[in-house]
């Protein structure tokens, strides 16, 4: 068979839609773990950007056909991908060329896909690769596909971390999606605990948190450098849901957040939301920032050396990993 299609879920696939959010898969969505260059396993992956899955998921829900385009044929690297895309629990198109003939750039694997699902809306239909000719990527044949189709052409930085880059199309044009499914409380007030390196994005979702729903109230690190001066802005706010948006490396620097949920009557609900991103992603992102607002590397080096990895039993609090 020189290409095929598979459908990761028993989901019914989609109707009344032809835009489609389309995407490489090895370093455009998933990267082998410990930043290898290459995986070594089945099980050896991890989403590029902690992201990724939420955008996918929102993409989704805005309408969009999920596509995955990729020349990875090997039998455990196609049992890979469908393992990867049975977490994302919606359906996609996932389809593998087999035949180099049809490998990217050819179009064929596109056609093929457009057989399948009907005509394609290319105005409102983009496509995702880090093959894109820049200083370090190892060849232009995603930026090549992406435009013999006649697509828009996003690097994995546009759409899953903000971020300026040479991809052949303006980030101006990309809406940077980052809220998590997180579940709320909506008829309680209660706590959250970010942890996380800087960096890692744990701020860019609280503030999200907060955007969305105004009973939130964000109370960072940066602004007041200690967790006794946040607490004491924190009690200014007993009505309202707290987010403490640290580092929060220690179980005890979160046990005193803890002890102000319990002390004014937040014990019901008290969530900690640890951002697992790396430390050499997240040291990355910080070296993007503002000179001014730039971590020192040593920063990172002092918190990993002290990290305690949040536990929902011995700490008592709700842990969701992002």
């Amino acid at each position: 068979m020189d290409i095929e299609f598979l459908n990761n879920t028993n989901n019914t696939l989609y109707t009344n839609t032809n835009k489609v959010a389309s995407f490489d898969f090895d370093w455009t969505l998933v990267k082998p773990k410990d930043n290898r260059k290459f995986p070594k396993s089945v099980d050896d992956w991890q989403w590029l950007y902690p992201s990724v899955p939420y955008i996918i998921k929102q993409l989704y829900n805005d309408g969009h056909i999920i596509v995955i385009f990729t020349n990875q044929s090997k039998p455990w690297k196609k049992e890979q991908i469908i393992n990867v895309c049975k977490t994302l629990d919606i359906p996609i198109y996932i389809a593998i060329a087999f035949d180099k003939t049809f490998y990217k750039p050819n179009v064929a694997i596109y056609e093929k896909v457009e057989e399948k699902i009907g005509q394609i809306d290319k105005a409102n239909s983009f496509f995702v690769g880090d093959a894109l000719g820049r200083k370090d990527d190892f060849s232009n044949s995603d930026k090549i596909f992406a435009e013999n189709i006649g697509l828009k052409c996003y690097s994995p930085e546009d759409l899953f971390y903000k971020k300026n880059t040479n991809s052949s199309n303006s980030n101006d044009e990309v809406e940077f999606i980052i809220l998590p499914d997180i579940p709320l409380e909506k008829d309680k007030k209660e706590v959250i605990i970010m942890v996380g390196y800087p960096g890692s994005g744990k701020s860019t979702i609280a503030d999200n948190i907060c955007k969305e729903n105004k009973n939130y109230i964000c109370i960072k690190g940066d602004e007041y450098k200690t967790s006794k001066a946040m607490i004491k802005k924190a009690i200014e706010y007993q009505d309202k849901s707290i987010i403490f948006d640290a580092t929060n490396g220690s179980r005890k620097k979160r046990a005193e957040y803890i002890e102000f949920a319990k002390k004014y009557g937040y014990q019901s609900s008290i969530k900690c939301i640890h951002v697992a991103t790396s430390l050499e992603d997240a040291y990355q992102r910080n070296k993007e920032r503002p000179e001014e607002k730039q971590v020192p590397r040593i920063a990172y080096s002092v918190y990993k050396k002290y990290f305690e990895e949040p536990d929902d039993v011995a700490e008592g609090f709700e842990l969701i990993n992002v």
